[in-house]
């Protein structure tokens, strides 16, 4: 890979690794605090939606791309690297492996891919 592919795909490298270990670090428990709301939804939800929408957005502008089906792929990478987190999740011992989180990562990562398809047009 050239230098100036790599420099592109940096950023997104680098978030990765920021959501890889913010992922697996162990966190002090916490009773039974409830977890504040947005809209509805868990506070917590919206941050990975948000994380995972980054990470696609990152990939894509690193790929420079505004073809659907590669931003499809992209998307779904980052929502393959999100099911690898949460699995890796399930073996820390504050932590667990979470369906929900899935799917705002997953969500986060799709709404982020039409976002950018949208935006080029």
């Amino acid at each position: 890979m050239d230098s100036s592919r790599f420099r592109r795909y940096a950023p997104a490298v680098a978030f990765a690794a920021l959501l890889l270990v913010t992922s697996l670090v162990p966190v002090p428990e916490s009773g039974t605090e409830a977890v504040p709301t947005l809209l509805g939804v868990a506070l917590d939800k919206w941050v990975h939606a948000g994380s995972y929408g980054a990470l696609t957005t990152l990939l894509a502008w690193g790929k420079r791309t505004r073809t659907a089906a590669v931003v499809a792929a992209l998307a779904a990478v980052a929502v393959g690297y999100g099911a690898g987190i949460e699995i890796l999740q399930g073996l820390v011992a504050t932590r667990d492996t979470s369906g929900a989180d899935f799917v705002a990562n997953a969500v986060g990562a799709t709404l982020a891919g039409v976002a950018w398809l949208w935006y080029g047009r």
